[in-house]
Formats: C-alpha cells, structure tokens, sequence
C-alpha cells in the first residue's frame, strides 16, 4: 500500500503540533499571568511545566528503551535543586502527577523564559524521539524501571496517552487564559 502514513509517523506529526500548540498558547503571557492562580486551579505555569515534564519523562523512557542515555533533561539539569524545588513533593515520576493543588500552589515557578527554555528542550527531544520510531519500535513494550499503572504499554500507546494528556492540559490553559478576559485559543 504506496503512500500509506504508519502510526508512528501520524502520531510524529500530532505530537509535534500539540508542542507547537502549547508553545504558542503561553506566548503572551508575562511572568505575573503565567503564575496566576484562580481557586484551586494549577496556574498556567504549572500546566505548562507539567506537559514539559511528561514529555521530557517520555523521551528519556524512548531513549532507555533503545539502550541510549535514561536520564531525563529535568535530571541531567539538576533543575529540581535549581528551582529548589522538593522532589518527594512531586508526584509520580517528579512530573506533577498526583499533586493536590495546595501543593502545587506553593511551588515557587521560576520565570517563564526558563520553564519555556526547558519546555522548548523537552518538547524537540521527544518530538525527535517519536520521529525516529519505525513500526516495530512504535509497537514494542516501554522498559521502564518505574512502576505504574501501564507497565505492559506499548512505546505507541504510551505516547498517545502523554499525548492525550498533555491536550487535557493545554484545555485548562485555554479555559484560564479566557477566563481572565485573554484570547485562550491554542490554534495555530
């Protein structure tokens, strides 16, 4: 069948858009509208950081997978310590997973330039990950060495699944974004 997109390259593509999405939406935001909190919900900083931190979780799993070098940007960075921030307060994997929001609330962001630096980094490294897969890669098993609830996933459905949750998150920043009277649409 000539001509035929795989998976993996249609899933290559989505997940370079939903990057390309998520940058855009922050564009014009300050420092201040980045950090603003309304009732419990996460700040757009926090979502931000949190699709970031999946992504970059993501592509260091891809690259264990392949033998290459596990270590994810948020580790080879030491930006836990950077940011002082405490890793036993986040969540599984230090990605914001399982946060109360009371928690996430007293996160102290660093400025918006050097979460979207590193966003930036982590978003090219799995975009470039995904790119790389063949269909076999794209269909076997995630090694990681972390214990969750899709430890049989596949590299495929594990992407997807980021994938789709990183949407869910950029959806909360469009709706922050309106609700304070900005333009909250992600299109590009």
């Amino acid at each position: 069948m000539s001509g035929a997109v795989s998976s993996a390259h249609a899933v290559a593509e989505y997940s370079a858009l939903t990057h390309k999405r998520v940058l855009h939406v922050i564009e014009d935001l300050d420092d201040a509208a980045f950090r603003q909190r309304t009732g419990r919900a996460n700040s757009i900083g926090f979502n931000f950081w949190h699709i970031a931190r999946w992504a970059d979780w993501l592509q260091a799993q891809i690259n264990g997978t392949r033998g290459e070098d596990e270590r994810s940007i948020w580790e080879r960075e030491g930006l836990a310590g950077r940011w002082r921030w405490d890793q036993a307060k986040l969540g599984a994997s230090q990605t914001g997973m399982g946060m109360d929001e009371g928690v996430s609330a007293q996160l102290p962001l660093p400025p918006k330039s050097e979460i979207e630096r590193y966003a930036r980094a982590s978003f090219s490294a799995l975009d470039g990950s995904i790119a790389n897969l063949d269909e076999e890669m794209f269909g076997a098993p995630l090694k990681s060495g972390e214990s969750n609830e899709m430890k049989d996933a596949t590299i495929g459905s594990w992407i997807v699944s980021i994938l789709v949750h990183a949407n869910r998150h950029l959806g909360m920043i469009e709706s922050t974004k309106g609700a304070s009277g900005r333009r909250g649409t992600a299109s590009v």
